[in-house]
């Protein structure tokens, strides 16, 4: 039988892998995205956690098929946490203005003035920006002048980010948004 603290290994090596994967991608080919290459990193260590299982589990100490299948879905599932937190460690230091704000301050010697922050972050600028990143990456379409959104994955992963918080954080105002999302999936 396979040590039970050594098959708590199992999702912290995964997670490295991931990491590892990520890094590589996103430096090797740059021009790809980040996000790309933290999907990318995440599959591989989603496929890391699954032939290391099966190395283990079935052929280095082999145990029972229900305790196989146990073993491998709990450390999926502990992979899959560790690997949603690290993706948010990520978009925290990219996406988020209080972050980059306080990144740019630092890198300018601690000071801006109001107006050198608002010319770094005009809203426009930055709703542009993203509108143009959607466009370019298939998630939504414009059409007589109009934004609509389009079947995604990261429409998806709204979606389910939205059901979360309202099974978690009782937000009691996404209702119809859970109504919509489940005719539309």
């Amino acid at each position: 039988m396979f040590p039970s603290y050594l098959q708590l290994m199992i999702p912290i090596m995964s997670l490295a892998v991931n990491v590892v994967i990520q890094i590589l991608r996103f430096r090797i080919t740059p021009g790809r995205g980040l996000l790309k290459s933290v999907v990318e990193g995440f599959i591989g260590g989603l496929l890391y956690v699954l032939m290391i299982e099966i190395y283990i589990q079935r052929y280095l100490f082999p145990s029972p098929f229900p305790e196989f299948i146990f073993m491998t879905i709990a450390n999926t599932i502990i992979y899959a946490a560790c690997g949603y937190c690290y993706f948010h460690f990520i978009n925290l230091g990219e996406t988020a203005r209080r972050i980059r704000v306080l990144r740019e301050l630092y890198e300018c010697d601690g000071a801006l003035s109001m107006q050198e922050i608002l010319q770094r972050y005009h809203a426009k600028e930055i709703v542009e920006k993203r509108l143009g990143r959607l466009l370019r990456n298939n998630q939504v379409m414009y059409r007589d002048g109009r934004y609509y959104t389009k079947k995604s994955v990261m429409m998806v992963i709204a979606h389910i980010i939205v059901v979360l918080k309202w099974i978690l954080l009782g937000r009691k105002n996404v209702f119809c948004f859970i109504v919509i999302t489940i005719f539309q999936l």
